[in-house]
């Protein structure tokens, strides 16, 4: 009889955990939909249903258009894609090297579904060190594996593969019909396939290359559609700082090349008006401002957000274009984007101040609300923890979660519920109270969906930056609040209160005992490099000092 006393207990203590924690996962699924559009919820269900039956073999829209040429130099000055592929089979993406012994697997996933979405950019058209040759051979096999439905085409690669195939054809014109008729084929997909399930970067790089192809192809009808399409999501999506509305400055560089492409093609089409290239080119200047703003004083960049090297072009390249093409950066403050910069005597930092955006398309978003990176003398000293893999994964969550940030994180909560990959579901926000060059007065609401708040005030003197954190809400838990500050391994010496590094600065935290551990963090995608973590405990007030020597 005790015995199944107990038994029906544990049953019953099980129901109740199981149901608890399907009522949170109902919960959590609710809070990550409710911010999107409709119009992503119809495709979603739409391209769901339709994906099961789709072959490329029904879009035969453009199968005997002709392919103009234009005078591209553009595309070398912001090349990035050197040694994607060697001599036999063997390629290299996002710091994987990968040799099939045989034919090419075009849906290899064994090293995650970013590297073999690499594999099939096709940006490896456009080394000059590879024979053309050969790179038209590759481009035949996969032209066959499509055709011959061995490869499912999927919106994001194409719009990318049709860009590099076009800009291959524009150097080597290529006279093989069976390529031509499978690049048609993708061009009609693409135009049926928009992806309004998603929007954001992925509908902007659709708009980009129907774009492109309307204008190589001379097509009016075409053109028009495609260059109503770009308008209007440069409208969207570029914000009134110049910043990308994801707050990627990856993508934003990313978005900014393509779209200097697009301008040295337009300008030699009849098909564009005047007043539609000078939009175009005035969007490019807003986009070049805000990368030279956000920018360190050497290039680099805080990889806020998802980000990371060697994907983009650097802001040197984005430059360097701007000059090829006579487009002159403008004069941007980071505001709208939700970045904000406080600078000193050799020294700047970079906050970050945005909520969750696009809200209905949050996929690239940290949570990492006033999180900061300082650049001192040439280089970064405090750095974001970066961004190593796509993959879902613990180190996917750690990297976009709040206590693996230059911030402070309450109870080892996240500011925003992050999950998933892309996911998020309950979001912290953020109000800046003093907005002034040399003071930034901010504050965090609703962090992990309770009532903490954390504000945080930067103070900027010459050779003095001076950071306080307060948190304010459930007083029995305030203890258990934790600041961490991500070095990157530059450190000599803790005591106590003090943090002496490398390069003539240190940092002081008054009545604070601080603890020295060790981390990593990522420039690259798969490139995890060692590093130092400092935390500290944050009760009532904290206040800490960088002194710049």
């Amino acid at each position: 009889m005790v015995k199944q006393v107990c038994e029906s207990c544990i049953n019953w203590t099980n129901s109740i955990i199981t149901k608890g924690s399907i009522v949170k996962y109902f919960l959590r699924i609710y809070h990550t939909i409710r911010h999107i559009k409709l119009i992503q919820l119809y495709y979603q269900i739409w391209y769901r249903i339709k994906d099961r039956f789709l072959s490329i073999n029904w879009y035969k829209g453009y199968r005997y258009s002709e392919i103009r040429s234009f005078q591209i130099n553009v595309d070398a000055i912001l090349q990035t894609g050197y040694q994607e592929f060697t001599a036999d089979n063997r390629f290299s993406f996002i710091g994987i090297h990968h040799h099939f012994k045989d034919r090419i697997d075009w849906n290899y996933e064994g090293h995650g579904k970013l590297w073999n979405y690499n594999l099939q950019y096709f940006s490896y058209l456009l080394d000059e060190r590879i024979d053309p040759g050969i790179r038209k051979k590759l481009l035949e096999q996969f032209s066959e594996a499509l055709l011959n439905e061995q490869v499912r085409p999927e919106p994001y690669p194409v719009s990318l593969r049709i860009v590099n195939i076009l800009l291959f054809y524009n150097r080597y014109p290529i006279k093989d019909p069976e390529i031509l008729r499978v690049f048609f084929m993708q061009v009609n997909y693409l135009e049926c396939n928009l992806e309004y399930h998603l929007l954001a970067n992925h509908l902007l790089e659709n708009a980009f290359s129907l774009y492109l192809v309307s204008l190589f192809l001379d097509d009016g009808r075409f053109y028009k559609r495609a260059s109503t399409l770009l308008i209007d999501q440069l409208k969207e999506q570029i914000l009134s700082d110049g910043g990308h509305y994801e707050c990627s400055p990856m993508y934003q560089s990313i978005l900014l090349a393509k779209l200097f492409l697009c301008i040295e093609v337009a300008r030699q089409s009849s098909l564009v008006a005047v007043s539609e290239l000078a939009f175009l080119e005035k969007k490019a200047e807003s986009m070049l401002g805000w990368m030279n703003t956000y920018s360190f004083p050497d290039g680099s960049w805080a990889l806020m957000n998802d980000a990371a090297e060697g994907i983009a072009p650097t802001t040197q390249q984005l430059n360097q274009a701007a000059d090829y093409l006579h487009l002159m950066p403008a004069s941007v403050q980071l505001n709208e984007s939700g970045f904000r910069k406080l600078s000193g005597n050799n020294w700047e930092i970079i906050i970050k101040t945005g909520n969750v955006c696009p809200s209905f398309q949050p996929g690239h978003i940290h949570s990492d609300i006033l999180s900061f990176c300082l650049w001192y003398k040439g280089k970064q000293v405090i750095v974001d923890p970066g961004t190593s893999t796509y993959t879902i994964s613990p180190q996917r969550s750690k990297e976009r979660g709040t206590s693996f940030h230059n911030t402070v994180s309450v109870i080892g909560y996240n500011q925003s519920d992050v999950w998933g990959g892309f996911r998020v579901a309950k979001r912290a926000n953020c109000k800046v109270f003093v907005d002034q060059p040399d003071r930034i007065e901010a504050t965090v609401f609703n962090y992990g969906g309770t009532g903490f708040q954390h504000k945080r005030i930067f103070i900027a003197h010459s050779n003095i930056l001076f950071i306080v954190d307060e948190v304010s809400g459930y007083e029995k838990f305030k203890s258990l609040s934790l600041g961490s500050l991500q070095f990157d391994n530059e450190i000599l010496d803790v005591k106590e209160g003090n943090v002496t590094f490398d390069g003539g600065i240190c940092l002081y935290v008054p009545n604070t005992t601080l603890a020295k551990e060790s981390s990593s963090f990522a420039k690259k995608f798969n490139q995890l490099q060692s590093a130092v973590r400092i935390t500290y405990p944050v009760e009532n007030t904290t206040e800490l000092q960088f002194h710049f020597l």
